[in-house]
C-alpha cells in the first residue's frame, strides 16, 4: 500500500498531542483531546481543530517524532511509502528553520527505513487561505535548499478562497527548479476548477478531485491524460461531501478511466488509516493490487 496524500500534522494522535504540549508546557483543549477526531463539526471547525492540534509541534525533534510515528504505524499495516504534506513556513514561524525541518523528516525516513522498510518523501505545501503572496514565500522557501527528501510542492487549505489562477507564479517558482506538482481541487468546488488548476498550475496529480464526475467533458480530460486523482474516501464521507461509500464517486471514476491513487488526508482527524483507505476502495470493486501499481507510478519520488 501507498499512502500519496497526507498531511504530516494531521497524523498527531491524541497519545502524541499530549506528549509534545505537555514537552513544550503548552495547554490543549481537553474536549478536544477527549472527543473522537479532536472534536470538529463541519470543514470550518476542522480547520481550526487541526490548527489547535498541530500547534503542539515547535521543534525539529518534535516534528521528526511525529513522522516516524506515523511510518512506524503505517508499515505495521503493510504501507511501503508515504508522500507527506508539509507547509515549511508555518514552523518556521515557530522558530524551526527550514534546514532543520529536512534534517527532521531525514532523520524520520532513515529510521523508519532501517527500522521497517518504509520509505517517504516531502510535498512542501502553500496554505490557499493564506493568500498569494503567503504561497510566493512557500514556494521560495520550498527551493531554497534542495534535499532528495522534498520533491514536490502543493496547495492546500481552504479551497473556498482564492482562485487557482492567484497562485500560478508561487507554483512557477517551484516547477522551475524541478519540483513537481499537486493541488487541492474539486473538492469543495466544482469540476471546472479541476481544470482550470491543472492548466494554471501545471498540475501532475490532483488532491481529491471527486466533484470531476459531474462534468462529463472533465472526467474524460483527466482519463485521457492521465491525471491521477489523489482520493481520500474516509475524508470525504467524514465531511459529508457524501452520505456512503457506496454513494460516492470513486467507482465512476475508475470506470471512467480516470487514475485512481489513494491518500489518509488526515487520518487522526478523520479516524482511518491506509488499510481502511484501501478496504473502501476494495468495497466498490477496485482492486489493492491496481492502486498500488497506479500510485508508484504516480508518485514523486526519485525523480
Amino acid at each position: 500500500m501507498i499512502d500519496l496524500h497526507v498531511h504530516l500534522r494531521g497524523t498527531l494522535t491524541p497519545a502524541m498531542a499530549i506528549t509534545l504540549a505537555k514537552r513544550n508546557s503548552m495547554n490543549l483543549d481537553a474536549a478536544r483531546l477527549a472527543a473522537k477526531g479532536f472534536g470538529w463539526q463541519d470543514f470550518t471547525s476542522f480547520l481550526h481543530a487541526y490548527d489547535h492540534i498541530a500547534s503542539v509541534i515547535v521543534t525539529a525533534q518534535d516534528l521528526e517524532e511525529v513522522a516516524y510515528d506515523y511510518l512506524s504505524r503505517s508499515a505495521q499495516l503493510g504501507t511501503t511509502y508515504v508522500e507527506f504534506m508539509l507547509s515549511p513556513p508555518d514552523l518556521m514561524r515557530a522558530g524551526v528553520a527550514f534546514e532543520d525541518q529536512l534534517a527532521a523528516l531525514s532523520a524520520a525516513r532513515h529510521r523508519a527505513l532501517e527500522a521497517h522498510g518504509i520509505d517517504c518523501r516531502m510535498i512542501a505545501t502553500a496554505v490557499r487561505h493564506l493568500g498569494p503572496t503567503a504561497a510566493i514565500e512557500a514556494a521560495r522557501v520550498a527551493v531554497s535548499r534542495r534535499d532528495d527528501i522534498v520533491v514536490g510542492f502543493g496547495l492546500t487549505g481552504d479551497e473556498r478562497l482564492f482562485a487557482a489562477s492567484d497562485f500560478e507564479e508561487a507554483f512557477r517558482i517551484a516547477r522551475s527548479e524541478g519540483l513537481r506538482a499537486t493541488a487541492h481541487a474539486g473538492e469543495h468546488l466544482g469540476p471546472d476548477t479541476i481544470i482550470e488548476a491543472i492548466e494554471v498550475l501545471g498540475l501532475e496529480r490532483v488532491g481529491h478531485g471527486i466533484r470531476a464526475v459531474e462534468s462529463e467533458s472533465v472526467t474524460r480530460q483527466l482519463a485521457s491524460e492521465k491525471v491521477p486523482l489523489e482520493l481520500c474516501l474516509t475524508s470525504n464521507l467524514a465531511l459529508n461531501l457524501y452520505p456512503s461509500i457506496s454513494k460516492h464517486p470513486i467507482g465512476r471514476l475508475a470506470a471512467a478511466g480516470c487514475v485512481i491513487v489513494l491518500g489518509t488526508d488526515d487520518p487522526s482527524f478523520f479516524s482511518t488509516d491506509i488499510a481502511a483507505e484501501y478496504k473502501l476502495a476494495a468495497n466498490v470493486g477496485l482492486s489493492a493490487l491496481d492502486i498500488t501499481a497506479q500510485a508508484n507510478a504516480a508518485s514523486f519520488r526519485g525523480i
